[in-house]
């Protein structure tokens, strides 16, 4: 369920931590907006930095990460971010930061759902709005492949396949509520150990260890304390999606299929989608597209 009303954070909210890619150590701060302000990034460490709305028009670089805005403004890696308020429902907070990225924290979405909670989230008078799905959209490129389809609730099913065993193919079965969002935002982000030297040749992954990314060997995980269970793998890769896909400006009501997606398909999805949007998405309150019966759950199955 979205809930019928528009929310935002009772109090500010304070983060600090460095990038995942760029190494940089920032503060971020998340305080309340008024309603239909949205997700509103506010860069400090520039004079030249403009306000960026957190939207799928102004997403600028996908490599390993969601960007959006440029050059000075340019806010990176804000997919974990994005994915905790909008799995929390939250629709309208400025976010001022005093770096090019976002922190990774513990490479997942788990601290920040924490802060929201603990600060507390209220509801604001004005209506949520969420797209209703009129007919199926498909997006395919190769083999990767994004696909909505008209549902009375919001559904994901997101199947990964890697070669290495470590990971392998897996596939969740998502239905939305917070309760079981709060479940697969504890997820971590993962790479090989093998590229690890290519990303940062590329200027990537500067902040990356242990501490804020799980990382797989041909022969198992080199974290210390392991994996929170063998579909943490496919776990994060949603909670890639569901932040990714919140720059469409209101929730997708109704069942999405991933295969094989990334931060780049999500982008090439989003743009062919909202030019087509007249014929496929209408623009409804929350309560019109969620008459179906709520539920909440998660399936996973690993091969």
């Amino acid at each position: 369920m979205h809930g019928s009303l528009q929310k935002t954070v009772r109090d500010r909210v304070v983060f600090s931590g460095v990038g995942l890619h760029s190494g940089i150590t920032a503060e971020m701060s998340v305080s309340p907006a008024a309603p239909g302000t949205g997700v509103v990034f506010h860069r400090t460490d520039s004079a030249m930095a403009q306000p960026v709305k957190a939207s799928w028009e102004a997403v600028s670089i996908t490599d390993l990460s969601t960007s959006v805005g440029e050059n000075e403004s340019r806010v990176s890696t804000i997919e974990h971010l994005m994915a905790a308020l909008s799995g929390l429902g939250i629709d309208n907070v400025h976010v001022t930061i005093s770096g090019p990225e976002v922190p990774i924290l513990d490479g997942s979405g788990k601290l920040f759902v924490e802060s929201f909670d603990r600060a507390g989230i209220v509801e604001q008078d004005a209506a949520k709005k969420v797209w209703r799905i009129k007919k199926p959209f498909l997006f395919e490129d190769g083999v990767k492949v994004v696909k909505i389809e008209p549902a009375a609730f919001t559904e994901y099913r997101c199947t990964i396949s890697f070669p290495d065993y470590v990971i392998g193919r897996q596939t969740i079965i998502y239905r939305h509520s917070p309760r079981a969002f709060t479940e697969l935002a504890t997820a971590r982000t993962f790479c090989h150990y093998r590229d690890i030297d290519a990303m940062r040749r590329a200027g990537l992954a500067l902040g990356g260890s242990l501490d804020n990314a799980v990382v797989v060997t041909d022969e198992g995980v080199m974290n210390p304390d392991g994996l929170q269970g063998s579909d943490e793998f496919v776990r994060h890769k949603l909670l890639d999606a569901i932040g990714d896909l919140s720059l469409l400006g209101a929730p997708l009501a109704g069942r999405v299929t991933l295969y094989k997606s990334g931060h780049g398909m999500h982008a090439k999805f989003m743009r062919a989608l909202m030019a087509a949007r007249e014929e496929y998405l209408e623009l409804v309150p929350a309560v019109q597209a969620e008459a179906g019966p709520p539920g909440s759950s998660v399936e996973v199955f690993l091969t």
